[in-house]
């Protein structure tokens, strides 16, 4: 799981993008919702090729977050 507040975003996916083998199952969580949104970087960088997503979770409140699920398609 790669959290909603990791940065770089760019170089963390590229790089597992790069070292993670196919089939791999990744998860990670964004801001699309709140004041928090305003600060995050991440939705303006486009995934790698290689990273498709399966699932998106809208958040319920009290929480703010979005749980996006990916897999690495090689």
């Amino acid at each position: 799981m790669v959290a909603a507040q990791a940065e770089p975003k760019k170089e963390i996916f590229d790089h597992l993008a790069g070292v993670l083998p196919a089939g791999t199952k990744i998860s990670y969580r964004t801001y699309e919702k709140g004041l928090r949104r305003m600060l995050d970087t991440f939705y303006r960088y486009e995934l790698p090729e290689q990273l498709r997503e399966c699932l998106r979770i809208p958040p319920e409140p009290p929480a703010n977050n979005t749980s996006v699920f990916l897999v690495h398609a090689g």
